[in-house]
């Protein structure tokens, strides 16, 4: 006890100072450039300007490859250090300035144990996205997935989908887990006896249970930020700390430009191809409105003229978890406090790219399908080696929202060590909205997911639980004390332990974000009111105007959603590239035609 008690107090000083130093560089970033507005010394007519998001990241890669495109990456965040690309640190990174810091608005059925009802959504405010604070776990999704998204489009071929999947998997480090603990072999043991499938590899989410594939390259966090930083791609220029207000467009609603403001100061830069929109499923859709693109009635509300009337901002879904700490074991699985650490692991790390610093926090997940005899999912498991109550409260909890009352209730009081295994909701019925406050850039917009609202979303978690009631019954699971938790939910105690009442209670209690919101700029058949961009990425009524990352899903994957997103990264890509093309090749013909009329207009005045 009293070593765990150093390991504790040295864990404080460290999220303190790291805490501080992200403070610390925030400021100092700011000072270091204040003093040169490198701004007036560069480009202001660009090709392409391309948000720095993680589907953005790679457009901007795969669009330079034309040597003579030149192109502007904007980012919000101010520029990265090193130490962000720790895969067990990244979790440092949320609530911090490279985070955008979302907060829903409170719950009406949902996050009753949260303060204020309301649900914390760390987004990435770097360049590279939210890849860049995420659990860096990499799958495609289900075919099934792909078959939806695209039925109302006749070029549709789920081949496409996989020749776009597997060029992504040529560039990016997809590989197997550097580290885990001894839970996921017990675990794998425990599911074959009772009967289920463990597909060694589940890069398409079927159905069962399997180790993941994560992206790390050389022990590291990797995201497509690599790929186009500052001096890597020299037709690329990167600007840091610059916040998009506006998409300039002509009458005819083709965009030229944007807005933006850096440092205080305004300004503009001009595109001549595009402008394609990465700021991910809330800074899409802001941008967006703030446009004048968006729905006419939300519009007038905030007073912003309206450009072109379309459901900006709509059809929202995340993926919902719940269930931590709610199975309690008898021994530590070397992934504490102690052993992250404890000299031995920084040595691992540093010296070789191995050991508990490399952690994704995910060592197995699971595919199920609650309701039919369907292949395609619609709950999928997350399993960590893990307690929320690792830490004794200073960190974990705070980043999860949990109020003290709670965590000194329910959660503190467990003495044994835990793990967690959060059963995702896949497919959630409810849907939400995002929407501006006011019509200002840097006023946080109005985000409701309308968590639960739905009673089937409601349902399928608590079979998730007994799914994991189950599990813990097993016999693998008894070799290292595997106990369900018993302890009533602060909130629930007036219904019976174990029934549906209570698990509902539970549920609508803690209902927590797995931080894969999409949908609020669909994808879809340009003639279907409810879509927001064409299959070619382009905003509909406009041109030039393009949205390339997750907003664009009109549908959750059957998982987590970066691998879906830079798949659909990747296809944008050449779908912008053909439409340069196209505009190249009508300039030709017109310019062919010009020819032809002014050598018409010489024969003529020969013959003359």
């Amino acid at each position: 006890m009293f070593l765990r008690s150093i390991f504790l107090a040295s864990y404080f000083i460290l999220i303190v100072l790291f805490s501080a130093f992200l403070k610390y560089y925030d400021t100092l970033e700011n000072f270091l450039v204040s003093s040169f507005d490198f701004h007036k010394e560069k480009l202001v007519v660009y090709d392409y300007i391309i948000g720095g998001g993680s589907a953005g990241s790679l457009v901007a890669k795969r669009l330079a490859e034309d040597s003579n495109k030149r192109i502007l990456v904007i980012e919000a965040g101010k520029r990265d250090f090193g130490f962000y690309n720790v895969p067990s640190m990244g979790i440092l990174l949320q609530n911090s300035p490279f985070d955008w810091q979302y907060t829903t608005v409170p719950q009406k059925t949902a996050c009753f144990a949260l303060p204020n009802n309301s649900s914390r959504w760390p987004m990435g405010k770097i360049l590279g996205g939210t890849s860049m604070i995420n659990n860096m776990l990499y799958m495609r999704g289900h075919k099934s997935d792909f078959d939806e998204w695209f039925k109302d489009y006749k070029e549709y071929d789920y081949n496409d989908i996989l020749y776009y999947f597997k060029k992504l998997e040529r560039l990016i480090p997809v590989r197997d887990l550097i580290f885990h603990t001894i839970l996921p072999d017990i675990l794998l043991k425990a599911v074959v006896n009772l009967g289920y499938e463990t597909p060694k590899e589940n890069l398409n989410c079927q159905l069962g249970y399997s180790k993941p594939k994560t992206i790390l390259h050389n022990g590291k966090r990797w995201t497509t930020a690599e790929l186009i930083k500052q001096g890597k791609i020299t037709n690329i220029d990167i600007r840091y700390g610059c916040v998009v207000e506006e998409i300039m467009m002509k009458s005819n609603f083709e965009a030229y430009g944007v807005k933006y403001r850096y440092s205080g100061r305004k300004y503009v830069v001009y595109a001549k191809l595009g402008v394609i929109l990465s700021a991910g499923v809330i800074g899409s859709a802001k941008i967006l409105m703030l446009s004048g693109i968006g729905q006419k009635k939300h519009l007038k509300e905030v007073q912003i003229p309206l450009k072109v009337d379309l459901p900006v901002g709509h059809n929202l879904h995340d993926h919902v978890t719940t269930g931590f700490d709610l199975v309690l074991i008898n021994q530590t699985l070397d992934i504490g406090i102690e052993q992250i650490l404890s000299p031995l692991s920084l040595w691992k790390y540093f010296s070789k790219g191995i050991g508990p610093w490399t952690t994704t926090g995910c060592e197995l997940i699971a595919f199920f399908n609650t309701r039919n005899t369907s292949e395609r999912p619609d709950l999928q498991f997350m399993i960590m080696p893990l307690a929320l109550k690792e830490d004794n409260g200073i960190y974990l909890r705070h980043l999860m929202g949990i109020p003290s009352s709670v965590y000194s209730t329910y959660f503190a009081t467990n003495k044994q060590p835990a793990i967690t295994i959060l059963p995702v909701l896949l497919h959630p019925k409810s849907k939400g909205f995002v929407k501006l406050n006011k019509n200002d850039p840097y006023s946080s917009p109005v985000i409701d997911p309308k968590y639960l609202t739905d009673p089937q979303d409601v349902e399928t978690l608590i079979k998730g639980i007994k799914f994991i009631k189950e599990l813990v019954e097993s016999d693998e699971l008894k070799s290292i004390g595997a106990q369900f938790n018993y302890k009533p939910f602060p909130g629930c105690e007036l219904y019976q332990f174990n029934s549906d009442k209570y698990w509902e209670c539970y549920v609508r209690h803690l209902t927590m974000t797995s931080y894969h919101p999409i949908g609020t700029c669909k994808m879809g058949h340009p003639e279907k009111k409810s879509t927001v961009v064409n299959y070619d990425f382009q905003v509909k009524t406009t041109s030039k105007l393009f949205v390339v990352d997750g907003s664009v899903l009109p549908t959750e994957t059957s998982g987590n959603i970066n691998g879906a997103i830079l798949m659909l990264a990747e296809m944008a890509s050449d779908k912008i590239k053909r439409i340069d093309y196209l505009l190249i090749g009508k300039c030709h013909i017109l310019e062919i035609f010009n020819i032809m009329g002014s050598n018409s207009e010489i024969n003529k005045n020969k013959i003359k």
